[in-house]
């Protein structure tokens, strides 16, 4: 079984407390403690997590496009100049607004949201269509046709042959009303998501960038979901326009984009440390298992008072309706 990177090694060796040691402060929100690891810790891998295989199980396309990516983000992100302020080239532009694109939909944050939208939507609609046993078509004869491809999938077939038809049509209606049953992407549909995010780096490139910067003295933070978004309504998404972008490129740096904005234009803000701290706030609220800073002492401030019993690993998927018409966002 093969691990996947869900942050690249790279990008967190930015973060490491010194040149010279290869070591994170690491702050594990459900242990509530800071440990120092590598930036090949464990926390930041998957086990077949962005897996898209051939027949043979020998090629993994997702991770070799995020090689790709990865390695041309990280080059064009070092060469990001906050002296002189210069403005990126439009190859190195194109290579961040890649990378800022695949750190979004990279994380387990966004593949957990995934799941609970398209749970959401689909539970939803037919629970409408299906309001009682007797409205389920499923043919039994149809169910047993189906090619079992493990032993669970054998197991279960097995239990369905000496089921009645009725019966069949309560156990369905009943995983569909009484949550019983778990819906989402295989972890191969997960990985396509991974070789549709040119469509959202085009877009990215077009915006106003803004380069929000450190005062000397204090750094940004980041976590294992680097890169996410705020927003001011119920629309809330890479490019949704009522967005805010955040990503943390580096200590010194972070990426500030409003999806509203279009003007291929690049700025520089000097921060004060008031507002840096706000920002790591705002970064660890949306982390997803942990957060990782340059100087343990921030962090330790930063997390003194955290809730992190209460913290939320992603957004719940609320339901409303106007009319003929049904939104589900994620909040």
């Amino acid at each position: 079984m093969a691990k996947h990177h869900i942050v690249q090694d790279k990008y967190l060796t930015q973060w490491r407390k010194s040149g010279t040691e290869n070591q994170l402060n690491i702050y594990v929100i459900h242990e509530n403690q800071i440990i120092e690891r590598g930036p090949g810790w464990k926390g930041f891998w998957r086990d077949d997590f962005n897996v898209l295989e051939d027949d043979g199980e020998k090629s993994y396309l997702p991770e070799e496009v995020t090689v790709i990516i990865d390695t041309k983000g990280i080059e064009a992100v070092r060469k990001i100049n906050t002296t002189s302020e210069e403005l990126l080239s439009g190859m190195d532009r194109s290579c961040v607004a890649f990378y800022t694109a695949l750190q979004y939909t990279r994380t387990p944050r966004h593949r957990e949201e995934t799941n609970k939208l398209i749970e959401a939507t689909t539970r939803h609609f037919m629970r409408k269509d299906l309001p009682s046993p007797d409205k389920v078509h499923m043919s039994k004869d149809k169910i047993l046709e189906y090619n079992p491809q493990n032993k669970m999938e054998e197991d279960a077939l097995d239990v369905i042959s000496k089921m009645t038809q009725e019966e069949i049509n309560s156990q369905i209606f009943k995983a569909i009303h009484d949550d019983t049953v778990r819906i989402g992407l295989t972890k191969t549909g997960h990985s396509k998501g991974i070789l549709k995010v040119d469509r959202h780096a085009e877009k990215i490139f077009e915006m106003q960038w803004l380069f929000l910067v450190t005062p000397e003295g204090t750094s940004f933070i980041t976590s294992d979901s680097p890169c996410f978004t705020i927003s001011t309504s119920k629309l809330n998404g890479l490019i949704s326009p009522h967005s805010t972008v955040y990503f943390p490129l580096r200590p010194d740096i972070c990426l500030y984009i409003k999806p509203s904005m279009k003007s291929k234009a690049e700025y520089y803000m000097k921060l004060d440390k008031g507002q840096v701290r706000d920002i790591n706030s705002l970064i660890l609220s949306n982390s997803t298992q942990c957060a990782v800073a340059k100087d343990k002492i921030h962090l330790e401030k930063l997390t003194k008072n955290f809730d992190y019993k209460n913290h939320r690993k992603s957004r719940v998927i609320s339901i409303s309706e106007s009319g003929p018409y049904t939104m589900f966002t994620a909040e």
